[in-house]
């Protein structure tokens, strides 16, 4: 199967407008593809192109409320499995592109970088062409292989194929030579076994000699029968293959002159499986450059890099140092005005080439995207990879970047987080990588910041290993307690409805801060530990306020760690298992930020906390990268908790007060409750009633109270 004629390819692409889809077919027309494109904006058109047109490549929009990206993926899947799909949104952090990478795409660009699109095009297009080509070389491989089957089914010849000294198979006119009924009575024998003892040696010094590639000549041998008699035969050893595996053939030739013939067919459709052989070899090279490189710089790609990375943390490395590089051109959008896009391609070649001037074999660069580049680095001490950094920097900055006829001068900014024990992990790496870059390129840019791990006590790390201790400690001996804000309800609700929080008190029963305790629970993996106690306390007062015949609602926390963590919903499902509450009584929280940057993991919980029959809640709902774009990715929200930092400027700031009646507007139309935060002002819960919110809490409404210490007092109904 070839790609579509180059005057007619066949492109389905899945957006909300059709203004956007023919955007996107200039920028492919500009760049030499002479594309048909097939719009759709939902499910079902979309399904339909892509069984009866066939298309070459998907782009899909993140953004298209009738065609989830998924479920685009999921039809691709049952229909083409070999085409790519090209996810086109917004936002293009790495977190963001790898989850979406995983749930099928080839990448994910922004319709804004054009020549990013493009250049990713280019490069899926080559390699379904590549997988189509091996995918017909194999098929004509298949057949020779078929041909030379039924020519040693019909021989006279009898022919036995062996590999490592054991028979693999053996045609019919071998059988009944041996004296054998049936291919399983002879098959997985030792070869040897079928001669008499006189003759192993030298057969099996024929066999190694062939099997190096050396040519033997006939040997004249003693065969042994079935039923234990000898005779004097000659055999031929050659090698060959069998179902692209290497083997050696045994044939012990019939002396007709028809044999003659079929030996000279069996020996040309040999030299054409070699030479398929040999395409197929060169065609798989080729595939695998194709989907590991990126075009312009020759430098592997992020999604290659991204693999490499992983297999790098798994091997242990001892007397070295490793580093993750993050280096990317500052202000390079301005650098891009002044030259144009097409020179801006030249520029970041430049860049690329001089990184390629001084890095050595072992260091391991890509381009990861756009104009970012990472790099994993080993040395003998840290101080190098630093002292390389520095001198790159400079050599960077004291360099004219010349391209179509332009030049530029340029800086960069550099972050490098160090692969130790506590980076085990390639997305970790990286988001610390990116996170030193940030630093690094505040304000100014042009400076070089390495990762170091969140503040921490006087004591440095030792104290980590002393809060592990007292955190463990006060789990074991009930010294965490909960705490409830209440959450007053706007529109007449009158169950009684309770945020969750979490106190804690030391062996002297002093409390002690909370940006004290959960960082360090956060830093020291206590996290899932600490939530199931907090979700198994606050189970039991909601059975408790069940058997008082109180309604309550219970919106519980959850902290990134137990988002990630697999067997949470097992553990949830086991622990509900026996208990009874009303539907949606138990709401799970998660802050739309740990949404954004895992949201495979927040679709499966959403999704589990609605088979339990459980609420689910977004917090801190609007300070992510595209908050309403995460609550299109995810199912099952039933509340969203717009942060305490856009409440609170309502009375004084438009901008943001548009930016709530924005998210109101999305909520409503999609069915899911709203909740204000942080509500501390009598003018702020005016405004917010003007909106149309459900629910407020804050300071305001009720300060929050203790609810149980060692798990045996409840709270008193709210007020």
């Amino acid at each position: 199967m070839l790609l579509s004629p180059r005057n007619a390819l066949p492109i389905l692409i899945v957006t909300a407008s059709q203004n956007e889809a023919e955007d996107l077919n200039g920028v492919l027309r500009k760049a030499g593809y002479p594309v048909r494109p097939l719009w759709v904006a939902n499910l079902d058109d979309a399904g339909k192109s892509i069984q009866e047109q066939r298309p070459d490549l998907i782009l899909c929009s993140l953004s298209v409320a009738g065609a989830s990206f998924q479920d685009i993926v999921n039809l691709r899947d049952m229909a083409l499995p070999n085409v790519p799909i090209i996810a086109l949104g917004d936002a293009t952090a790495p977190a963001v592109v790898a989850e979406i990478i995983n749930t099928g795409a080839r990448d994910l660009v922004s319709m804004e970088q054009s020549e990013h699109l493009q250049a990713v095009v280019s490069r899926e297009l080559e390699v379904l062409q590549l997988a189509r080509d091996l995918e017909q070389k194999g098929l004509i491989l298949k057949e020779y292989e078929q041909r030379i089957d039924l020519v040693m089914k019909d021989s006279k010849d009898a022919i036995a194929y062996v590999d490592d000294g054991i028979v693999l198979s053996v045609n019919p006119t071998f059988l009944e030579l041996f004296g054998y009924a049936s291919s399983g009575e002879i098959e997985a024998l030792p070869v040897l076994e079928l001669f008499a003892s006189e003759s192993r040696s030298a057969i099996k010094d024929a066999l190694k000699i062939t099997g190096k590639g050396q040519t033997v000549k006939p040997l004249k041998v003693k065969g042994k029968h079935h039923q234990g008699n000898t005779f004097d035969t000659t055999i031929e050893i050659a090698r060959t293959e069998i179902e692209g595996q290497p083997a050696l053939e045994i044939a012990i030739r019939d002396d007709s002159d028809s044999k003659q013939a079929e030996a000279h067919i069996h020996n040309q459709a040999q030299v054409q499986i070699d030479l398929l052989s040999q395409k197929l070899a060169a065609s798989v090279q080729q595939l695998t450059t194709a989907r590991n490189l990126d075009l312009l710089t020759g430098f592997i790609n992020r999604i290659h890099f991204v693999e490499v990375l992983r297999q790098e943390l798994a091997q242990e490395k001892k007397r070295v140092v490793r580093a993750l590089l993050y280096i990317k051109p500052d202000k390079f959008s301005a650098v891009s005005e002044k030259v144009g896009i097409i020179a801006s391609d030249g520029i970041i070649k430049g860049l690329a080439d001089l990184i390629r001037a001084n890095a050595t074999k072992q260091d391991i660069v890509a381009r990861f995207g756009g104009t970012v580049f990472t790099i994993i680095m080993t040395r003998h001490k840290l101080k190098e990879i630093i002292s390389w950094t520095e001198k790159f920097q400079s050599l960077v900055g004291a360099r004219i970047f010349e391209s179509t006829g332009k030049s530029t001068s340029l800086s960069c900014s550099i972050g490098y987080v160090q692969l130790d024990d506590r980076h085990n992990d390639a997305e970790k790496a990286i988001a610390h990588a990116h996170e030193a870059y940030q630093s690094a390129s505040a304000g100014e840019g042009g400076t070089i910041v390495g990762w170091a791990p969140p503040a921490m006590d006087a004591q440095g790390q030792a104290t980590d290993t002393e809060w592990k201790r007292r955190l463990t400690a006060a789990l074991k001996a009930n010294r965490f307690m909960l705490a409830y804000q209440s959450i007053a309800s706007l529109t007449g609700d009158a169950m009684e409805t309770l945020d969750i929080l979490l106190r804690l008190r030391d062996e002297q029963d002093i409390e002690i801060p909370v940006k004290d305790f959960l960082p360090a629970a956060e830093r020291t993996g206590m996290m899932i530990a600490i939530d199931r106690w907090v979700l198994e306390r606050s189970l039991r007062m909601l059975t408790e306020h069940s058997e008082q015949n109180r309604s309550t609602r219970l919106f519980v926390r959850l902290s990134d760690q137990s988002l990630t963590d697999r067997s949470l919903l097992p553990w949830l499902e086991k622990l509900l298992g026996g208990v009874f509450f009303s539907s949606g009584h138990l709401v799970f929280q998660i802050a739309e930020k740990s949404a954004e940057k895992y949201i495979t993991d927040t679709r499966a919980l959403a999704e589990g906390a609605h088979r339990l029959q459980c609420g689910f809640a977004l917090e801190h709902f609007g300070l992510g990268h595209n908050p309403l774009h995460t609550l299109g990715l995810i199912r099952h929200v039933d509340y969203i908790k717009i942060d305490g930092s856009l409440t609170a400027a309502l009375t004084t700031e438009e901008e943001k007060r548009e930016t709530v009646q924005k998210f109101m507007g999305r909520a409503r139309e999609l069915k899911i409750h709203t909740v204000a935060e942080k509500v501390e002002k009598p003018e702020t819960m005016a405004v917010l009633y003007q909106l149309g919110i459900e629910y407020i809490q804050g300071n305001y409404i009720q300060e929050p109270d203790v609810v149980m210490g060692n798990a045996d007092a409840t709270p008193a109904a709210a007020g």
